[in-house]
């Protein structure tokens, strides 16, 4: 199968997963970072909708990447009352186009893509910010992503124990007992989130809360926290008092985060200015900014997710189904 100006690839979730390994999104992100801070990817702001009367939300992320000379669209929704339906909560597709040309190259499922680069974004973070011997993860939420974080961390960490909570306790036990299994260290389901937090080398937030789950006065020193879930306008998973704790505050995209992202609270609130964020994550990646320093320092990451890291996981899965001539072609724009 030959792919022509003419022609879109089309990849179904399965053929995206077939050609997605996380060690290779964790590099992809990190080099998405990179170029990001080297002022080589433009984003366009979010648009975000919310569609109340299904209990969703839709985001759409877009921009480009010069590194790879591709234009990305992601359209992304959460649906959280789908699972009574029998269908997922979370559903995404990415537009992939020529840079140049901006003629469409590909249409794939992103909801696998959004997973992983997700997953892999904390594991970055983690890499620069948490303590190396980081070993006990607390995670806020038993969700698809609580599941991608680990599977992400545990490429760069030694994980010897996880801890779970949930709002619904079953499925917090389902976690504890899938992951356990998949990954043969200690996972416990706990029925308070202070208990997951407390004496956590990395807590991991990845609900969609509007309201404070974690509190100011279960950080231990040394923590690193990883606050994925707070992706929206008036999302919010930590006390504010956390944020303004911290040592370092660091992000994926300041303009972003201060519009929805979990330090958005805390600046409303005048806890911190704009000016208090230590770094975007891409400037301690380049080592224009300093990461972790020291063993006691408080450090977090507020990450809502930026188009680059959903274009660069994507370009892997366009190259990897070109070589490997997998997914179908159409002409989409009969020319």
């Amino acid at each position: 199968m030959s792919i022509t100006m003419s022609e879109v690839l089309i990849l179904s979730r399965k053929e995206v997963e077939s050609c997605l390994p996380m060690r290779e999104t964790i590099t992809a992100v990190k080099n998405a970072y990179i170029a990001y801070a080297s002022n080589r990817v433009q984003i366009a702001p979010v648009v975000h909708l919310d569609v109340k009367q299904y209990d969703g939300e839709v985001d759409i992320k877009s921009g480009y990447i010069e590194d790879f000379n591709l234009i990305g669209t992601k359209i992304a929704s959460g649906y959280y009352q789908n699972h009574k339906l029998g269908l997922p909560p979370g559903v995404a597709v990415i537009i992939l186009m020529d840079l140049k040309t901006s003629l469409p190259l590909a249409i794939m499922d992103g909801t696998y893509i959004t997973a992983y680069r997700t997953g892999a974004a904390g594991a970055v973070a983690a890499s620069v910010l948490a303590r190396n011997d980081s070993s006990v993860i607390g995670v806020i939420g038993a969700g698809t992503q609580a599941r991608m974080q680990i599977m992400a961390l545990q490429e760069i960490f030694s994980l010897t124990e996880i801890r779970v909570w949930d709002k619904y306790e079953e499925a917090a036990i389902k976690y504890a007992n899938e992951m356990c299994k998949q990954f043969g260290i200690e996972v416990h389901a706990h029925s308070e989130p202070e208990k997951v937090v407390r004496g956590a080398d990395i807590v991991v937030t990845v609900t969609p809360s509007r309201q404070p789950i974690v509190k100011a006065d279960w950080i231990d020193n040394g923590i690193h926290i990883n606050a994925i879930g707070a992706d929206g306008p008036g999302k919010q998973e930590l006390d504010p008092l956390i944020v303004k704790r911290a040592d370092k505050v660091v992000v994926d995209s300041i303009k972003q985060c201060v519009k929805i992202g979990e330090i958005q609270h805390a600046i409303a609130q005048g806890l911190i200015s704009e000016g208090d964020i230590h770094a975007e994550i891409g400037e301690i990646l380049l080592g224009k900014k300093s990461g972790r320093k020291t063993e006691e320092e408080v450090t977090m990451f507020d990450s809502t997710g930026i188009a680059a890291q959903d274009i660069a996981a994507a370009h892997i899965v366009y190259q990897q189904a070109k070589e490997r001539k997998i997914g179908r072609s159409v002409n989409l724009l009969d020319i």
